[in-house]
């Protein structure tokens, strides 16, 4: 009986539809801009943590509705939305765990590279900045592999600690 129910569950999770691609602008209905009213109005058990320091506006929320994203919010709107789960893909196809080579190919010219701030020559910053608008994505490698995607506002995706 145990056994049915774990393939049951493992055969659910592989026929479930990917979830949508994460752009610059969001992930599917979840936009970068988007206010937390309109959060808790459409995305169901929305929930945010404040900062510890109550002098920095800025929050992670999560939603059960997009396992494995975070949310930063800052100015009572979404700002940045984050990952380290491969599930997640851009419209190009770049994703947790691919190598730096074939971001790099899929992105060409488009991407930037520059050395991590913090890790050395083992990390990276593959940058993406969209052309008319002040938005950016920004994939953290290190050892060669991408370790997480963030999208959002420029001047908060490139804050390196989170909200500070």
């Amino acid at each position: 009986m145990r056994r049915t129910a774990a393939l049951l569950a493992l055969a659910l999770v592989a026929a479930a539809p990917p979830p949508p691609a994460m752009t610059l602008q969001g992930v599917g209905p979840l936009r970068i801009g988007t206010g937390v009213a309109e959060l808790r109005g459409r995305f169901r058990g929305v929930a945010g943590e404040p900062y510890p320091d109550p002098e920095v506006d800025c929050a992670y929320w999560t939603t059960p509705l997009y396992p494995g994203l975070l949310l930063m919010v800052s100015g009572g709107r979404v700002v940045r939305i984050e990952t380290e789960d491969p599930r997640y893909r851009t419209p190009g196809g770049a994703r947790v765990g691919m190598t730096e080579a074939e971001l790099r190919a899929r992105y060409g010219a488009r991407m930037r590279v520059e050395p991590h701030p913090y890790m050395g020559p083992e990390g990276k910053y593959l940058i993406v900045r969209a052309r008319r608008e002040p938005l950016g994505l920004i994939v953290e490698t290190w050892d060669g592999r991408a370790r997480s995607l963030r999208v959002g506002y420029w001047s908060k995706v490139q804050l390196i600690e989170g909200c500070s």
